[in-house]
């Protein structure tokens, strides 16, 4: 060992031995023979900085508190709105709003501009708006914010909402939706708070591809209207600062806003039925190898007499290292990972609580018991003094972390001023926690936590469980599928419609092919597929194979061959070595196009409803309307034809292409003809009005020979 090692080993043991000697309080250097002997001294008091509070004659608080630690500013505002203000059928109106505040810029800086303004500046201002609130923030060097500021007033009192960027915010509104059954802890969060709150309650509602699409620009500008005005806006400011000069230039920017008037907005209840939804539900997921659980109901507020003795009895049975939950089912079992419980109360409106634990596909009835075992345990005596103490502790000394940093005290005092409670709360707390006895906390355990009143919901591969889930009692399982968009709604069919619909098909078929049409037993298409992306196109070669509803389409991108196939029940994939079967959406999308393939829909249309829709317009040329549908399947497509030649011109149907699915719009541009039927063989693809793919076929094969096997999955 080195010298220098050696006396960097020295020290260090030193050091520790000096430490844990003054920790323990003995004498003459004797050192604790155990941890449990270390004697800790009382918590000192914090000393808390307080955030200078001003109120402005136009009625916006302001809370400025400095700190020169670094050469830097930060800044916040709270508006009095939030998602739980929009109506349900426009659910996702908050989100986009507070989205293109931001991206949209304002009438004297488009977002782009602002953007590039930022990044020289290495500033940053974003918007946002949540459930229970709208935000803005702004992160600026020192000597910058007075660049700044005129930003943030402009954004917030002048959003410009341009077209483009409403659109755009839908989109990634839309990609949101289609992903959001892919993380089943998230799917565990989102059902339960469906599950207790009610599926159309505004704490729990989630958007739809139909309520995003009817949300349109002059809603975005109504809700920043009636929402964002100076009596509902609250502004934190903490940094380097002198207090007197940011006074004046919060003054300067924001002092100008006039009050709007509009009535403070009232917070929505929560359906009383959400305290009596006990049970036991599941959400199959067939495609994971884990599961998670959760079990608990409707809590209440921060402000209820009980919650602090729900915070320790919480904490106690499942709070961290040390708790009932913890030690049972992590430690000693190692059934989890991850295990916890929680008293979720909200400011304003009652929040969850829960206990939950996730663990393999095997093991989750064994762990939901254990579960159920200790919540059973913790309401049939008092905590022990050790376990007591624990939490308590452990409760009273992260408030530390409440206080780490300037910006959490400017935030936390603004969160008080926003729902109504005392500057002091937090002090409050500490005291409120310190009076909670072990009696007080059995007494809520028996009253929140007895397992027979709770809900109980399950995310997992139910086949693959350790045992059946009926000694539960009954189970209820939930229906996660993402709602298709609904078709563009059109003219009840009458006599006439109906009458002209059957002559314009009959047209349109003589036109395709005639009687050949039924002859065509398989397609074998090759093609040169353009997708359209933000960062340009994108060139791929394609290989589309079709027979009696099944497909196989083999794709060769820069990643290299992408094979999916679909046996008319079944949709797989296959990239590299790996092959895996498509979920329930994927194999519904492939039974759509099966049913709307332009041959096969042609060659069975007599045992479909067939309605003409009359003349509409299609890349500029007038074109005939003619819709044909299932009723029984719940399948339907729009075929636009050229009045001149009966040609099929082109379809609208909902559909998915790259992305979540919405209103497809397929143009044909020329035909080939193979042995007396005609094929498109030039197409343009849009989906809500965006360009996204063209499609060149360069050889089709009509009746090759191919055998069923080449459907099925590898």
């Amino acid at each position: 060992m080195t010298t220098t090692r050696l006396l960097s080993a020295l020290l260090s043991n030193v050091t520790i031995n000096v430490l844990i000697t003054a920790a323990a309080g003995y004498a003459q250097n004797t050192p604790a023979v155990s941890y449990k002997d270390i004697k800790y001294p009382a918590l000192r008091s914090v000393k808390v900085p307080q955030p200078a509070r001003i109120e402005m004659s136009n009625g916006i608080t302001r809370f400025l508190l400095e700190d020169h630690e670094l050469p830097a500013i930060g800044m916040d505002a709270m508006i009095r709105t939030g998602g739980r203000y929009v109506p349900a059928d426009k659910a996702g109106l908050g989100f986009l709003t507070g989205r293109v505040m931001r991206t949209g810029g304002t009438a004297t800086r488009s977002g782009d501009d602002l953007d590039k303004l930022l990044d020289r500046l290495g500033a940053s201002v974003e918007t946002g708006i949540e459930t229970d609130a709208g935000n803005a923030f702004v992160s600026v060097l020192k000597e910058d914010i007075d660049k700044a500021l005129p930003i943030l007033s402009d954004i917030l009192r002048n959003p410009a909402f341009p077209q483009e960027k409403v659109d755009l915010g839908k989109t990634e509104l839309r990609d949101a939706i289609a992903r959001r059954n892919e993380s089943s802890h998230a799917i565990m969060q989102r059902e339960f708070a469906r599950l207790i709150y009610g599926p159309d309650s505004p704490y729990s509602r989630l958007p739809q591809y139909d309520t995003v699409t009817s949300i349109t620009r002059g809603d975005l500008v109504a809700f920043h209207k009636q929402y964002y005005q100076p009596e509902n806006v609250i502004i934190g400011v903490w940094g380097d600062f002198n207090t007197a000069e940011m006074r004046a230039k919060v003054e300067k920017e924001f002092g100008s806003w006039p009050r709007g008037g509009r009535p403070k907005p009232q917070v929505p209840e929560v359906d009383p039925a959400a305290k009596t939804r006990a049970g036991v539900y599941i959400v199959n997921k067939e495609d994971i190898n884990q599961s998670e659980i959760q079990i608990g109901s409707l809590g209440g507020k921060r402000s209820d007499p009980e919650y602090y003795a729900n915070v320790v009895l919480a904490t106690a049975l499942g709070g961290g290292f040390g708790s009932r939950l913890v030690n049972r089912v992590r430690s000693n079992e190692g059934l989890a990972y991850s295990t916890f419980a929680a008293w979720g109360a909200q400011y304003d409106h009652p929040g969850l609580y829960f206990a939950s634990a996730g663990t393999k596909s095997q093991t989750t009835m064994k762990a939901l018991d254990l579960i159920k075992q200790e919540l059973e345990k913790i309401g049939q005596s008092e905590l022990t003094d050790k376990e007591f103490q624990l939490a308590k502790d452990s409760i009273l000394k992260g408030t530390a972390f409440d206080f780490d940093s300037t910006s959490k005290i400017v935030l936390r005092l603004m969160n008080y001023e926003y729902s109504g409670y005392p500057s002091d709360y937090l002090q409050r707390f500490n005291e409120n926690i310190n009076k909670v006895t072990k009696a007080d906390a059995l007494r809520v355990a028996r009253q929140y936590w007895n397992p027979a009143n709770l809900a109980v919901l399950i995310v997992g591969k139910a086949a693959d469980f350790d045992q059946p889930a009926t000694p539960l009692g009954k189970m209820t399982s939930i229906d996660i599928t993402i709602p298709k968009p609904k078709a563009s709604a059109v003219a009840g069919a009458t006599p006439e419609s109906l009458a002209k619909g059957k002559q314009l098909l009959a047209n349109v078929r003589e036109a395709m092919g005639g009687d050949k049409l039924a002859s065509v037993n398989s397609v074998v298409s090759k093609a040169n597929f353009t997708v359209t992306t933000p960062q340009g196109e994108m060139s791929l070669k394609t290989e589309t194979t079709r027979k009696a509803g099944k497909s196989l389409q083999k794709m060769v991108t820069p990643m290299g061959e992408i094979i999916q196939g679909f046996d008319g029940e079944k949709v797989w994939m296959k990239a590299g070595g790996n092959v895996q079967d498509a979920p329930a959406e994927g194999v519904a999308a492939a039974k759509d196009e099966a049913f709307r393939e332009t041959i096969g829909l042609l060659a069975a249309s007599a045992n479909l409803t067939v309605q003409a829709l009359g003349e509409s317009k299609l890349g500029g040329k007038t074109v005939e309307g003619l819709l044909i549908s299932d009723p029984a399947a719940k399948r339907q497509v729009k075929l636009l034809i050229d009045p001149a030649t009966s040609l099929v011109a082109g379809r609208v149907y909902n559909g998915a292409l790259f992305g979540p699915p919405g209103e497809v719009e397929e143009i044909y541009l020329d035909y080939k003809d193979v042995n007396g039927v005609k094929f498109p063989s030039h197409s343009v693809l849009s989906q809500n009005g965006a360009k996204r793919a063209e499609l060149k076929i360069e050889d089709i094969v009509v009746n090759a020979s191919v055998p069923d096997s080449a459907f099925v999955r590898p």
